[in-house]
């Protein structure tokens, strides 16, 4: 039997259509707006792959190319060996969106270390909340 990671599903539920929650979100240079547990500032580096500055030191992130299914995955490039997937997608919830964030607790990291980065993820998620409410909402 192959080993799984423990995960939880992290969401927010956002009164803005997903179509126009979906634009903003695809668009990396918008992640330091909201991702503070991942990004302060962002910039790209060619060949689909950014450098961030995080809480963590410089770090190299890739964002999955724009799609019609609301897909906004991005990996987190700690090292070559230490790679960080993230889905994220977004999807139609009557007339505004469900997000939604699945974080895996990696080898190594403590229930704490978890509970911790799931925190940390819910209070991005409502910060964007209230950006995508801010601009887009009428």
């Amino acid at each position: 039997m192959s080993k799984t990671k423990n995960t939880k599903h992290i969401s927010v539920t956002i009164p803005v259509a997903q179509k126009i929650a979906y634009e903003y979100l695809s668009e990396p240079k918008n992640f330091p707006e909201w991702a503070s547990g991942l990004c302060k500032s962002i910039s790209p580096l060619g060949n689909g792959e950014w450098s961030i500055d995080s809480p963590m030191g410089k770090l190299t992130a890739k964002f999955t190319d724009k799609n019609p299914y609301g897909i906004l995955d991005h990996y987190v490039i700690f090292s070559p060996e230490n790679i960080s997937y993230n889905p994220l997608r977004i999807i139609e919830n009557g007339e505004g969106s469900e997000l939604i964030f699945t974080l895996f607790q990696t080898e190594g990291m403590t229930p704490e270390k978890f509970e911790e980065d799931s925190n940390w993820i819910k209070k991005d998620l409502q910060e964007l909340k209230g950006i995508l409410i801010n601009k887009f909402a009428r």
